[in-house]
């Protein structure tokens, strides 16, 4: 079941021709949407975001002192997490990962390549 922070990411940042199609992935099978999502991630993202490709040096180099939203296929997706914990998390799985917060979202491909939008 998707939730209101899963839905309220897929409003702000993806675009409305496959907002339906994530909405009912997120709802129904977490692993295809993750799947499906990042692996071509600039398909889904907003014109109006912005979307970088970034390094794990930069992932550290976020000073952040809150609790992150984790989607993730592994036990602790739904959960929330301090960033610092959660970009150990992050570094530390061989799975597509998204990080939320208030400001920015962090994600973490199948191919072990990381993205932040703002």
């Amino acid at each position: 079941m998707i939730n209101n922070i899963e839905l309220n990411f897929i409003n702000k940042y993806i675009i409305s021709e496959r907002k339906d199609r994530l909405i009912y992935e997120f709802s129904n099978s977490k692993e295809k949407a993750l799947l499906r999502f990042s692996n071509d991630i600039n398909k889904y993202i907003k014109k109006n975001k912005k979307i970088n490709k970034i390094k794990i040096n930069d992932i550290y180099n976020i000073k952040l002192n809150e609790k992150v939203y984790i989607v993730s296929l592994d036990k602790i997706n739904g959960e929330y997490l301090f960033y610092n914990d959660a970009i150990i998390y992050l570094i530390n799985q061989y799975m597509p990962i998204i990080l939320i917060s208030n400001n920015f979202i962090i994600i973490k491909t199948e191919d072990n390549e990381y993205f932040y939008l703002t």
